[in-house]
């Protein structure tokens, strides 16, 4: 095998390790981080690609965007205007990948208090298509769909 030959476990390794930080930190927005889609999404999306989607039902208008810079727009007027949102992963999301394409559903709780202090728990999931794009895995398809509130 030729030296730097990525491995199909190493790549399951890289891209839930991708997904615990796209979840966990990249969809953080506190006091002390504000959130700035460009500045915490931008690694995990792929930008210049035709054929991206993006939806997420936590978008009240349930916009489908066709770019990732779309959807940041939509993130950019909603989140700095909360107070606070955090997302805490539930288990792991089990990538299967096949050659540069891969694909997994990865379920996390969003917390979120917003700009009037109303508090909220919801427990989403997301499914993600992921390209690899030379040495980088980048998003070029995501759902994300809120399953219930959680209580707990």
């Amino acid at each position: 095998m030729a030296e730097g030959t990525i491995l199909p476990r190493d790549d399951v390794k890289i891209l839930s390790d991708l997904a615990r930080d796209w979840v966990e930190n990249g969809w953080r927005h506190t006091p002390d981080e504000p959130f700035d889609f460009y500045e915490r999404l931008a690694r995990f999306y792929d930008w210049s690609s035709e054929g991206t989607q993006f939806f997420d039902d936590f978008d009240k208008e349930r916009r489908v965007n066709m770019s990732a810079s779309q959807y940041a727009a939509i993130w950019d007027a909603v989140i700095p205007t909360m107070r606070k949102l955090t997302n805490v992963m539930i288990g792991e999301p089990h990538p299967l990948v096949s050659g540069d394409l891969a694909v997994m559903s990865v379920q996390f709780v969003t917390s979120f208090v917003t700009a009037e202090g109303e508090e909220g728990r919801v427990h989403t999931l997301s499914s993600l298509v992921w390209r690899r794009s030379g040495n980088d895995w980048r998003i070029i398809r995501e759902h994300g769909s809120g399953i219930r509130p959680h209580h707990g």
